[in-house]
């Protein structure tokens, strides 16, 4: 049985949502079990609703908690917070891997002050699951946020440990790798990425396809995508914004008008197929790659199947050993 350090407090929704989401996963996971972080009061209300058997989880009493308004000074400031304590469970080796919905910003730098970054590694990086057009195939993208700008050895990094995780956690034998750019030419970006794309192509650990533009994030042509944090970020935010509009306005036009409705109705399947294949809800979470411990951050919007997917991330992280892998290939 291996151990989660879940800190329920911090998301925007509120503890309840969190502990409902654990209760129900739970249910799918019998070799798992929670230390849930916070507010006891709160929790213990939540779990009368949706209980957990006792045997199966546990509360860690904080005073306070990190919310998304929250800034990185509250790493110092609240030394009882609820991401704290999390972060120092997993520290001290008390839990295999913490979650939290908290503040991002001060999530990264608990990470860096408590857990500390692996040797060979200067700057964490947020890497997210994405979904593609390619039938059960899915790309990794970082960093999405963890630290706007990279260099080159940063950028390395990431394709290294991505490659790792991919192999491991997606089970990808020969995982592809390619630079995020304006163009697919060898010749195109600015100096960093030129230089970029030559150390990845001259790197025989690393299978490179080259340059990839941004239109080509959910084709499935690589398993792997590598950028600075600024520019993943905008990206990841485009494909979900995105992806929600596009199915909100299908959705409006099918159902506008009863002749569109009953012509709904025999697509009906298709496009639920379509809508659970690009929900980003499905894929919520991003593990912090680079710091010395399995450490995910759920979506601070999350809902019951954000947190309950990156809950399943976190646990495959753990079943796959991916930190030990990591810190045994950058050694």
């Amino acid at each position: 049985m291996y151990k989660i350090a879940f800190d329920v407090m911090g998301a925007d929704n509120g503890s309840e949502v969190a502990v409902q989401s654990a209760s129900e996963f739970l249910k799918s996971r019998k070799e798992l079990y929670l230390v849930l972080v916070g507010d006891k009061k709160e929790i213990e209300e939540s779990l009368r609703k949706f209980p957990i058997d006792e045997n199966r989880f546990e509360i860690f009493e904080t005073s306070e908690f990190i919310d998304m308004n929250g800034s990185i000074m509250d790493i110092r400031r609240k030394k009882d917070s609820s991401m704290v304590r999390a972060l120092e469970m997993l520290k001290d080796k008390k839990v295999d891997a913490m979650i939290t919905g908290g503040n991002s910003a001060a999530f990264i730098a608990g990470s860096h002050f408590i857990l500390g970054e692996l040797n060979g590694i200067t700057r964490p990086g947020f890497m997210p699951t994405l979904p593609t057009a390619v039938d059960n195939k899915l790309t990794l993208l970082l960093d999405v946020g963890a630290n706007l700008e990279a260099d080159i050895e940063d950028i390395i990094g990431y394709a290294k440990m991505a490659n790792i995780y991919s192999k491991n956690v997606l089970k990808v034998e020969n995982p592809s790798v390619a630079q995020l750019n304006i163009g697919e030419e060898k010749s195109k970006g600015t100096l960093l990425q030129k230089e970029i794309y030559k150390e990845l192509e001259a790197d025989k650990n690393i299978n490179f396809y080259g340059n990839l533009e941004a239109r080509d994030i959910l084709a499935g042509k690589v398993d792997i995508i590598v950028t600075d944090g600024y520019t993943g970020n905008m990206c990841l935010k485009a494909f979900e914004g995105a992806s929600k509009i596009l199915m909100t306005e299908i959705k409006a036009q099918l159902y506008k008008t009863i002749f569109t409705k009953l012509k709904a109705l025999t697509l009906k399947k298709s496009f639920d197929n379509v809508s659970k294949k690009f929900d980003y809800k499905n894929h919520s979470g991003a593990i912090l790659l680079g710091v010395d411990g399995i450490a995910f951050k759920a979506h601070g919007s999350s809902d019951v199947k954000s947190f309950k997917a990156t809950l399943r991330m976190t646990c495959e992280a753990i079943e796959n050993d991916v930190l030990n892998k990591i810190k045994k290939e950058i050694k």
